[in-house]
């Protein structure tokens, strides 16, 4: 897998923070948590993370997910949880977690992460299925994320789909990616806004040099840059490792979570 692929295929000025979508069949939503913890908190706060992921892991089992990402380098304060929802109206109903744990141990858990919490951000977003590459068998979740949001011009959403999956994605695919997961933003943010995950199993993997102008053509990658370079307007690159202590996912095989 070459890591640096999607460094190098988006153009130098733009922004975005990480994060996946999830698993071989993505839900048709996620509900996206990202909490900045307190640094003298932080192990008071993955105690009580831990707590909820127990909760889940009893209640197995079910089809239900609850995934911990944890921010790395710059952002090592800074977690998001990501759990499904079929439908906005997912929200108007019992919340699952309610049944996983006693009220008291809800309101308990709930206090305490108050006190912990420096900032707390909910999103929607929906995976797009047709930017996505998820190949049967690949451990997930990875063990690490490499994420790129991209914030596309008013108006060139559709142009900047159109390439992603017309000349980008099938590139990609050439090189040896397996696992690479995007959202477009629905409530919470900038709408926008897509977030793209490629995931990833060691740092190593990040020195790998990028293949892609040799597999599409030294002019096609530059014209394909140069489109890309026209409609994206902000970048922020991230890298987020997989908490499975606090997670959980049915059927997971990934085990990371320093």
């Amino acid at each position: 897998m070459k890591i640096t692929l999607l460094t190098s295929a988006f153009a130098t000025a733009m922004i975005a923070t990480a994060i996946p979508s999830f698993g071989q069949t993505a839900p048709a939503m996620l509900n996206i948590v990202h909490y900045r913890v307190k640094m003298d908190h932080l192990q008071e706060f993955l105690e009580v993370e831990r707590q909820i992921a127990g909760s889940y892991k009893k209640a197995a089992p079910t089809d239900q997910f609850r995934i911990i990402y944890r921010g790395t380098i710059g952002n090592a304060t800074e977690f998001d949880v990501f759990t499904p929802l079929s439908k906005f109206g997912d929200r108007d109903g019992e919340n699952p977690y309610d049944k996983m744990a006693t009220e008291q141990e809800r309101l308990t858990r709930g206090a305490r992460l108050n006190q912990y919490l420096e900032n707390v951000q909910t999103s929607i977003e929906k995976p797009v299925t047709e930017l996505s590459i998820n190949t049967p068998g690949v451990p997930f979740p990875p063990a690490y994320m490499h994420g790129i949001r991209v914030r596309v011009r008013s108006g060139a959403t559709d142009e900047f789909s159109a390439v992603m999956k017309n000349e980008l994605i099938p590139a990609v695919k050439k090189e040896g990616v397996k696992t690479l997961l995007a959202r477009r933003t629905l409530l919470g943010g900038v709408i926008s806004d897509y977030n793209f995950a490629e995931g990833f199993d060691k740092w190593s993997e990040m020195d790998t040099p990028d293949t892609l102008p040799k597999i599409m053509g030294e002019e096609a990658f530059r014209k394909m840059i140069t489109k890309i370079d026209g409609v994206v307007t902000l970048r922020e690159d991230t890298i987020w490792r997989y908490q499975a202590d606090l997670s959980y996912y049915p059927g997971t095989t990934t085990t990371s979570s320093r």
